[in-house]
C-alpha cells in the first residue's frame, strides 16, 4: 500500500475509539457460559455434599465420589468452554479489526483520504496470536473456576462445613469469575484496537502518533497517564 502524503502540511486525525458494543457482546457470551457452569457445578455439589453430611458430623472420611464427580464435573466444563472458544474468539477478533478498520477510514476520509485496507500476511498473522490468546484467556475461565470450587469443597469437608455456608462460598467464587470476563472483554477490546490500527497506520506510512490516556480502570497504570500527550514514533511505539 502507498503511504499517504499531504503536501504543505501535517494532518492529524482525530483520536480513534474503540467500540464498547463489541466488548459487551463478547462479556455476554462469556457470563453465558460461566452462568451456566457455575448452575451446574451448584446444583452437583449441593446433591453429592448432602449425601456425604452424615459422615461429615460423624468426623468419618466423607464419599470419596465427592472428588470423582468435581473431577468429572471440571473435565466436563473445560470441554464445553473448549468447544466455545475458538469461535467467540474468531468472531471477537475479527469484529475488533473490521470496526477497527472502519473507524480509520472514516478519520481518513474526513482528512481527504480515501483508503481501502486489503488483507496481508503480517495482519493475519496478528490477528491469529490474538484469537489463539483469548481461547486461551477463555478455556482458563473454566479451570480456575473449578481450580476455587475444589479448593472451597475441599475446605469445607476438613472443617464439616454445612452446605448453606458452601453455596454462599461458591457464589462468590461465580462473582470471581464474572469479573474476569468483564476484564477480559475490556482489555481485549482495547489491545485489539490498537494493535490493528497501529499496523494499519505503519502501512499508511503514518509514522508519527499521539499517546492518548483512555482513563478505563479505576486504577490506571501511572506511566499510561504520565505519557499522555506523547509523540512517539508508530513503528517503535511509546511504553
Amino acid at each position: 500500500m502507498a503511504a499517504l502524503r499531504s503536501p504543505g502540511k501535517a494532518i492529524t486525525l482525530p483520536l480513534g475509539r474503540t467500540n464498547a458494543g463489541i466488548a459487551a457482546w463478547y462479556e455476554k457470551k462469556l457470563r453465558i457460559l460461566i452462568r451456566r457452569m457455575h448452575r451446574d457445578t451448584v446444583q452437583t455439589v449441593r446433591t453429592y455434599y448432602r449425601r456425604a453430611e452424615p459422615e461429615l458430623a460423624q468426623d468419618e472420611n466423607p464419599v470419596t465420589a465427592l472428588d470423582i464427580i468435581l473431577e468429572k464435573l471440571k473435565k466436563k466444563w473445560l470441554r464445553i468452554f473448549e468447544d466455545h472458544a475458538s469461535t467467540l474468539a474468531e468472531h471477537f477478533v475479527k469484529s475488533c479489526q473490521n470496526d477497527c478498520e472502519g473507524d480509520l477510514r472514516r478519520r481518513l476520509k474526513r482528512a481527504g483520504f480515501g483508503v481501502t485496507f486489503k488483507p496481508n500476511a503480517a495482519m493475519q498473522r496478528r490477528l491469529k496470536v490474538a484469537i489463539n490468546y483469548n481461547v486461551g484467556k477463555i478455556k482458563s475461565i473454566a479451570e480456575q473456576y473449578h481450580d476455587g470450587v475444589n479448593t472451597l469443597v475441599t475446605n469445607s469437608v476438613m472443617k464439616g462445613g454445612d452446605i448453606g455456608a458452601l453455596t454462599k462460598e461458591l457464589q462468590a467464587r461465580y462473582g470471581i469469575s464474572e469479573r474476569k470476563a468483564a476484564f477480559i472483554a475490556e482489555d481485549q477490546n482495547h489491545k485489539i484496537n490498537q494493535a490493528v490500527e497501529r499496523m494499519r497506520d505503519i502501512e499508511l506510512g503514518l509514522d508519527k502518533s499521539k499517546w492518548r490516556h483512555c482513563g478505563g480502570g479505576r486504577h490506571p497504570r501511572p506511566e499510561h497517564v504520565k505519557a499522555d500527550g506523547r509523540i512517539y514514533e508508530t513503528a517503535k511505539g511509546c511504553l
